[in-house]
């Protein structure tokens, strides 16, 4: 009877069992909170991108003619006229596809928000 009186008032190890819990449980959330940043921050990169690819580089500019007079004698400068068109094959942008997802994780949409 002692014996068993003892069994039941025996506390050592519910603090490890408690710690054991609770670092389980951690861990699972940081985990899950560490793919989920994962996936946004992949993203976000993803849109970086496609903004980058987007940013069009065309310019043109008129011919110029400046008329001075300099000590009494008429100076004329001019400058022919420029003109850079990009390429529309330059502005091609492919985003990867993320709507085959790993195994547990749901689908992801990459269309802006």
């Amino acid at each position: 009877m002692n014996r068993v009186k003892r069994l039941w008032s025996e506390d050592d190890g519910v603090l490890s069992f408690e710690w054991t819990l609770l670092l389980t449980l951690l861990t699972i959330g940081i985990v899950g909170g560490l793919a989920g940043a994962r996936d946004a921050i992949i993203d976000e990169l993803g849109d970086v991108a496609e903004a980058a690819q987007g940013i069009d580089q065309s310019y043109s500019l008129s011919a110029l003619t400046v008329t001075m007079v300099i000590n009494g004698e008429t100076v004329t400068f001019s400058s022919a006229a420029s003109v850079f068109q990009e390429s529309a094959a330059d502005a091609v942008f492919v985003d990867c596809d993320r709507t085959v997802a790993p195994t547990g994780q749901p689908a992801s949409d990459d269309s802006p928000s």
